[in-house]
């Protein structure tokens, strides 16, 4: 595949909202594809993300192996996550969780605090 090929091509859904997805791309180091998600492998995180309203945004500390981050993950709910089951939440260096609001800039916001990125409050302010 070409290196400027986007996946999202193939696995679009009309009711995506292009906002989330395009902020992560610009970020990613490497995007991976499970199910209807994007785990997107950024500088100091990994994040996963349904880019629809409705859905959230969930962060993860940086494994010591993607690998193994990913056959975790692969293995569990997102209920398990958030109830932390057999302390799965734990073992995936689970963070936070960003809920897909009515105003997207509080999103942003928010993955850059949790990113340790600079927020732009002009950026995200209206």
């Amino acid at each position: 595949m070409p290196s400027d090929f986007d996946v999202a091509q193939i696995t679009w859904k009309p009711d995506y909202d292009a906002f989330h997805y395009r902020h992560l791309c610009n970020r990613a180091r490497r995007l991976y594809l499970f199910r209807s998600e994007y785990i997107f492998d950024v500088a100091s995180a990994v994040v996963v993300e349904t880019p629809q309203l409705g859905h959230a945004t969930y962060l993860f500390s940086k494994p010591t192996s993607m690998s193994e981050f990913l056959a975790i993950y692969g293995s569990v709910t997102k209920d398990n996550i958030r109830h932390n089951h057999c302390n799965v939440a734990e073992r995936l260096g689970f963070l936070s969780r960003l809920i897909h609001g009515r105003n997207p800039r509080v999103w942003l916001k928010e993955l850059k605090t949790h990113l340790g990125e600079v927020v732009n409050y002009a950026e995200t302010s209206h």
